[in-house]
């Protein structure tokens, strides 16, 4: 460890916060280093996360480094990177203790080869279901790309994607002094050849459309192990983003689907009211063009932005493409002569079994149920037969919301 980039308190075989001995640097970068230690109480490793002495000195870092602290700890998705705590050393340097990872980031698998379709869509989604519920929480990340990615391993080798890095986060508030005071440092943030546009024009309204611009360049380079825009250097790579159009997927992989061609350019539109209006609208086009898991993937996210109060628009009808209902939240059933529905608890035992007048109806009494009742399976009724079944309601574990499950 370079004794000049950290202080000797964090040096191996030092007890951090008297419980976490370090073994060793696992992470270098510009304002901090990753140690890798093992908490001595619950006897597991874990990450610590400390800043440069030289970079705590600078303004605004210190605030930014505990806002990625707090950002991280409000987001409970699993492809979130848990954050177990957060002091200061002796010395006052901060620091942050995360889940332990074993893998690599998405930036270290591309660059030995593109990823296949299928494989991208399900990396990309399970990024989506983590930016979701950062988008209903009012956090935009504002540095998506495949080296804030991490393909992390599983007990059963497994993988899972993890998202790094809410350091440069922003959040959306509609306090203008708290707006100034979160995003004084440095406006432009992250790495040029990801930001949209209104990002490298330092927009003072960012918002989670240049999140959906990001996914539409790491999907990109997931599939092709290139840029969309061209640039000797940053400010060439600037002007491009700023006033080309990209290098269309075809021309660089000929192979893909032309949907999924269709789904980067709209991501990549230089108006923003011309992208995808929220991350639930690319999931649920991404879904038409693999299936694999995206149908549930693709159900939470539209929950959760659903529930945050985003409309999400209807799938867009690809030539040759199953058109898939649209997944936001539904509207409200007409009237039925009758329908039958059937509350079971989470053994999967039937617990009632009763007729109303209407889905909603079914669906407002599965509401006052009470918590060990868990699913709510709603059906055509004729005189007294159970016909084909219309809905499945199940409570979320999480929130305690009924979520709808289409047949």
């Amino acid at each position: 460890m370079d004794g000049e980039a950290i202080t000797a308190e964090f040096s191996p075989g030092s007890v951090v916060g008297g419980k976490y001995r370090v073994d060793g640097v696992i992470g270098d970068g510009g304002l901090g280093v990753v140690l890798k230690a093992w908490h001595q109480q619950l006897d597991q490793p874990v990450a610590i996360k400390v800043l440069k002495p030289e970079a705590a000195a600078r303004p605004g870092v210190v605030e930014r480094f505990l806002r990625e602290a707090r950002l991280s700890a409000r987001i409970k998705n699993e492809h979130a990177v848990k954050v177990h705590d957060v002091g200061e050393s002796e010395s006052g340097v901060p620091y942050m203790v995360m889940e332990y990872l074993e893998g690599r980031d998405l930036e270290q698998v591309v660059m030995e080869a593109p990823l296949q379709v299928h494989v991208a869509i399900d990396y990309l989604l399970q990024t989506i279901e983590v930016v979701a519920e950062a988008h209903a929480s009012g956090i935009v990340h504002r540095d998506l790309k495949p080296g804030n990615l991490f393909l992390a391993k599983r007990p059963g080798s497994t993988s899972i994607v993890k998202v790094l890095d809410f350091g440069i986060s922003k959040v959306t508030s509609s306090d203008a002094q708290q707006r100034k005071r979160l995003t004084r440092v440095d406006e432009r943030v992250g790495t040029p050849a990801f930001m949209s546009p209104e990002q490298l024009q330092a927009a003072p309204d960012v918002d989670a459309r240049a999140d959906i611009w990001a996914l539409g360049v790491v999907l990109y380079e997931f599939l092709t192990g290139k840029l969309p825009f061209d640039g000797v250097d940053v400010p060439e790579l600037c002007a491009s983003i700023l006033t080309k159009p990209a290098v269309p997927l075809s021309a660089v992989h000929p192979d893909v689907p032309p949907e999924l061609e269709e789904v980067i350019a709209r991501c990549l539109e230089k108006d923003r009211a011309k992208r995808y209006q929220n991350v639930a609208e690319l999931a649920q086009d991404l879904a038409q063009i693999y299936e694999g898991e995206s149908p549930s993937r693709v159900r939470n996210i539209a929950r959760v932005i659903g529930e945050a109060g985003h409309k999400i628009s209807p799938p867009t009808p690809f030539p040759g493409t199953i058109e898939l209902a649209s997944l936001q939240p539904p509207a409200p059933a007409a009237v039925e002569d009758r329908v039958q529905a059937v509350f079971s608890d989470d053994a999967g035992a039937a617990v009632a079994e009763l007729e109303f007048s209407s889905i909603d109806a079914a669906y407002e009494h599965a509401t006052t149920r009470g918590a060990n009742v868990v699913r709510c399976d709603v059906y055509d009724e004729f005189e007294g037969v159970r016909g084909r079944l219309r809905v499945t309601y199940v409570r979320s574990l999480e929130s305690g919301h009924w979520v709808p499950q289409l047949p």
